[in-house]
């Protein structure tokens, strides 16, 4: 294994970070936001400690997040085939082998640590992941030591003298599958693995789970972290039908995506916390929340389009927007339909859904410049001029983003109209009269466990 320049910087990386930077951070996401870059070392080796939720994404949510180059440590699996292993390489992803790699493998292993201790003493940046592998779930996984080894055993092997930091990252996606969804980076204080030099001289594992558990706490006050798994689908409804009155009871006047993120992690800690100082109205409120769930099932309709229908669905204003833009969105989407679908036969056979946005975003990367050369071609030949092929080159990504937001907007209103038109029903009545119920309990343990917040200060 040719490790190289690894670390090195060159000019087909850095034009290739530009334009996959852009790429990523102003189409594929509708917003990245990025916060407490102030707190990475400048002068010192630095070791990223990201959550793992999204697969690639992760990954490229650090990456598109810094200018200079990163090496990043992950598992051996991703790497497979040539072309994969050449894809991620140059994205500087080394592999790290595992036991079910084969032991022959694990070998190549030492060949890794080495490059990463030259990295480290070259005071260059490196990701690991310490929860090793992803999860569904906006959860911390018990970490595992990858990442204190590496730290230990670069600084044990120059004396002690490196000084590394470590990093602590969390990654938060508003929707991890969803094309123009909010990604928001945190970058956390850095902590000193110097802080653990005598602790690791006498004990190893006990340095290494002590700087574990710090590691694990810094991280968790950066992401959304909910504790319960058992109780999982029942937090992430609560976290979606509260965000507005917990926003307004920290004292928040807007709505922005640190807004609700910052409500979101006030929002689970009180209701953790009621759950365990009141398990028998906590049991209550899990029941109720839990029959609501089914209760969205059933009628196919989401808790954000019954929100906004019982505020204002505003339907015919809505159906003119619709009316008038109809032409676009036929003109975007037949010129846009085939890269865009692609990609859906290969989501549809992973096992992992956490590889889809990774999917979606190098199948995009690869299939809209293909087929938007071979449609212009075709235009060219057909019209034979030119000033009609570049008009109709430079349409092609618009109307395409068009089309996208058309259609987003058509489920929307067929979402609103339906609820208005039933909302007499039964069925709905009674959902709607359980969505209040729960409301009105959350909006007690609020009140009662949050404080309030500024907006400068979220």
């Amino acid at each position: 294994m040719d490790l190289g320049k690894v670390e090195k910087k060159s000019w087909g990386y850095t034009f290739a970070h530009s334009l996959l930077k852009f790429l990523h951070n102003s189409i594929f996401y509708h917003k990245v936001i990025v916060t407490g870059t102030e707190n990475i070392p400048r002068d010192k080796p630095v070791l990223f400690a990201p959550n793992h939720q999204n697969a690639l994404m992760d990954a490229l949510a650090v990456l598109f997040t810094q200018d200079e180059p990163i090496v990043f440590l992950a598992r051996s699996d991703i790497f497979s085939g040539k072309i994969m292993s050449r894809i991620l390489f140059s994205f500087k992803i080394l592999p790290v082998f595992r036991i079910r790699d084969g032991k022959e493998k694990l070998k190549l292993n030492e060949l890794i640590f080495q490059k990463t201790v030259d990295i480290i003493v070259l005071k260059k940046k490196i990701a690991i992941f310490p929860e090793a592998q992803h999860t569904d779930k906006r959860h911390l996984r018990i970490l595992k030591k990858g990442i204190q080894r590496v730290a230990f055993q670069a600084e044990e092997s120059h004396g002690y003298s490196l000084d590394v930091k470590i990093v602590p990252v969390g990654i938060y996606y508003s929707n991890y599958w969803n094309f123009r969804s909010v990604l928001m980076v945190r970058y956390g204080q850095a902590i000193s693995v110097s802080d653990y030099y005598e602790m690791y001289k006498e004990n190893p594992q006990k340095a290494m789970l002590a700087l574990g558990d710090r590691m694990s706490e810094k991280i968790k006050n950066l992401i959304i972290h909910i504790e319960d798994l058992s109780q999982y689908d029942n937090f992430e409804t609560l976290r979606e039908m509260c965000d507005v009155p917990t926003m307004k009871a920290m004292g928040f006047n807007k709505f922005t995506p640190e807004h609700k993120f910052a409500a979101d992690q006030k929002l689970i800690a009180a209701i953790e916390q009621f759950a365990q100082n009141n398990p028998l109205e906590f049991q209550i409120l899990s029941e109720k929340t839990t029959k609501y769930q089914e209760m969205l099932l059933k009628t196919n309709m989401e808790d954000i389009y019954i929100e906004k229908a019982i505020a204002s669905p505003k339907l015919f204003l809505r159906f003119l927007l619709l009316l008038s833009t109809l032409p676009l969105f036929l003109y975007g989407s037949f010129n846009n339909i085939l890269p865009a679908l692609l990609p859906k036969f290969v989501t549809s056979k992973l096992k992992d859904r956490q590889f889809e946005s990774s999917v979606v975003f190098v199948f995009g990367l690869i299939l809209f410049p293909i087929f938007y050369i071979l449609q212009t071609i075709f235009i060219q030949l057909i019209f034979q001029h030119w000033a009609i092929s570049v008009i109709y080159i430079i349409s092609l990504p618009f109307t395409g983003l068009l089309s996208f937001f058309y259609f987003r907007y058509f489920q929307k209103f067929g979402f609103l109209a339906r609820f208005t038109f039933k909302k007499k029903q039964a069925k709905f009545i009674e959902m709607i009269k359980l969505r209040e119920e729960i409301l009105n309990i959350t909006s007690t343990i609020i009140n009662r466990k949050t404080p309030k917040m500024t907006e400068n200060n979220p």
